[in-house]
């Protein structure tokens, strides 16, 4: 009798483990994935609550139209101010995206690899209703997304059946900007969205309410025909890396304590901004006019379903010798109409970039893998080098990652918010501008409880700190892998030892996601962007992982 009893108390605690930790990640996919959050989107205030006056957006980019649809819900007029004057034209929202004659100036996705989560698409269909209308008029489509992630040789086990992915839009930005011009396109439908306009200019400056600091009140515009000053209600710094809004603010004495201190992490202006410098390189061959027929006619293999649509990656192994050799990644990417990207990628210096596609070849050739690089990879590469005269070649080296840290600054201006690339640059783009909209919504929102038809003193607080939850875990995420790479130029201060038990498990867990389906489901929601922080740290996950760890020592 005495010995079932001490049987089931362990049994009794890993079922408490087990249930506290299917409450925490319900919890946290509100809080900080905004997975349960995303119906939120499609509310909004009615005519008589919104906010009096103009929301400003700095920049047009996918962070600024999504910052201007969610403002339409909250604003009585939204401005949107454009640098470039084609982007507003015919060209820039064309339903055939992967013709435009042009293309948007400092982004780096145009020469190179660029596709969007699941999770993009998931809060876009309750932010537009004519979303698959949109899309099925440009020929976009909007299907499960498996993107089959091999791991030094292995696939990753995501869901059983192909229903069960979640599903993404099949559009990028890589040679063209059909990705934008879909929302574009959606943010101009002037019969849903009545009070947007379009401005082209640039914004050179704010200025602060002349007898209230605390808020600006005016954004200063330079256009062809002169200066034009803007009364702002809000004023959203969607600039992108340029990060505009963070030399406004300081050009007019912002973000500084009123005393000699500062509270318990906060930081002066001027140091908010960290960098990571992981010495990426990236290599994309992109094939401008591959025929469906021709494309239909490449060896891809009949055990990989729905391949042809999208996506292959095939990764070296996180073992000592990829890690020091830069740790490279080889994919396949069907862009937007008739593009097909070869794409390359390590870090560091250790290895040459290719730049064409017999050393493309030699490259993938070259990599450490636990089980060697399907034979249809070579036959496909052989096939397309046949067209190699027609493709386009992009080397990058990749500057620095970047995180403006505006959760810890002090006395911002009460209606000044920044989205997307102009507070973290690097990680999950398209995705990060989303949880970016979600969270000036769900800010907007919330205000309406407290003070009406006007923004808080405190809106700026909220919106960062709630932005903060969204986004801030993808940037530790990638800090700790990065930091496991000896080539990266860590974050002044901090040393390369810091998260190696992480990295090290990390490492486990995702030579068992090849194996053991419930890792595989966990790695599948991390790589489509629908997963908690802690998915990874499921109790049946963390003994297998831990299990692992001991035996390979």
């Amino acid at each position: 009798m005495f010995y079932p009893v001490l049987l089931t108390i362990p049994i009794a605690g890993y079922g408490l483990l087990l249930l506290g930790w299917h409450l925490l990640r319900r919890v946290l996919l509100s809080k900080n994935s905004g997975l349960l959050e995303l119906p939120l989107l499609a509310k909004g205030r009615s005519s008589a609550q919104k906010i009096p006056g103009t929301a400003v957006i700095c920049g047009g980019s996918i962070a600024g139209l999504l910052a201007a649809r969610v403002c339409h819900d909250h604003f009585e007029r939204v401005l949107v101010v454009e640098t470039e004057p084609w982007v507003s034209s015919e060209d820039g929202s064309r339903l055939d995206g992967w013709n435009q004659t042009r293309q948007r100036s400092r982004v780096m996705q145009f020469t190179s690899l660029h596709m969007s989560q699941s999770f993009v698409y998931e809060a876009m269909k309750y932010m537009f209703p004519n979303l698959e209308e949109e899309c099925r008029r440009s020929d976009i489509s909007i299907a499960p997304y498996n993107p089959h992630i091999a791991l030094s040789g292995a696939c990753v086990l995501g869901p059983r059946s192909y229903r069960d992915f979640p599903r993404a839009i099949f559009a990028s930005r890589m040679g063209t900007d059909i990705l934008q011009a879909v929302n574009r396109r959606l943010v101009l439908d002037k019969a849903a969205y009545p009070d947007i306009e379009f401005l082209t200019g640039t914004v050179n400056d704010v200025k602060p309410n002349p007898t209230d600091h605390s808020r600006l009140s005016t954004v200063v515009v330079r256009t062809e025909s002169g200066i034009q000053e803007v009364e702002a209600a809000l004023v959203a710094d969607c600039t992108g890396p340029a990060r505009a809004g963070l030399k406004w603010l300081q050009r007019h004495g912002y973000g500084l304590s009123n005393s000699s201190t500062y509270p318990s992490g906060a930081l002066p202006l001027d140091q908010l901004k960290i960098s990571i410098d992981q010495k990426l390189r990236y290599t994309s061959i992109t094939f401008n006019d591959i025929s469906p027929e021709r494309y239909d006619s490449l060896p891809w293999p009949p055990h990989l379903p729905g391949l042809k649509r999208r996506l292959y990656s095939f990764s070296e192994d996180g073992g000592e010798e990829s890690i020091a050799n830069g740790r490279r990644v080889f994919m396949l990417l069907r862009g937007d109409g008739q593009h097909l990207c070869v794409f390359a990628g390590h870090y560091g210096t250790r290895q040459p970039q290719p730049n064409n596609m017999a050393e493309m070849k030699m490259y993938i050739r070259g990599m450490n893998t636990r089980k060697p690089m399907p034979d249809w990879i070579f036959k496909i590469l052989d096939m397309l080098e046949e067209h190699e005269v027609k493709a386009s070649v992009s080397a990058l080296r990749v500057g620095p990652t970047t995180y403006v840290q505006y959760h810890r600054a002090v006395n911002l201006p009460s209606n000044y918010v920044a989205l997307g690339d102009s507070v973290m640059n690097g990680i999950e783009g398209a995705a990060k501008a989303t949880r970016c909209a979600l969270s000036l919504h769900k800010t907007l929102y919330g205000a309406l409880k407290t003070s009406k038809n006007a923004l808080p003193t405190d809106f700026s607080i909220k919106f960062f700190s709630e932005s903060y939850n969204k986004t801030d875990w993808t940037w530790q995420n990638t800090r700790i892998a990065d930091y496991g790479m000896p080539t990266t130029e860590p974050i002044a201060g901090e040393s390369l030892s810091s998260g190696a038990f992480m990295r090290r498990y990390g490492t486990h867990m995702q030579r068992l996601s090849t194996t053991d389906e419930l890792v595989g489901w966990a790695m599948y929601n991390i790589i489509v962007g629908m997963s908690s922080p802690i998915d990874a740290l499921h109790p049946h996950i963390v003994l297998k992982v831990l299990w692992s760890m001991f035996w390979s020592r």
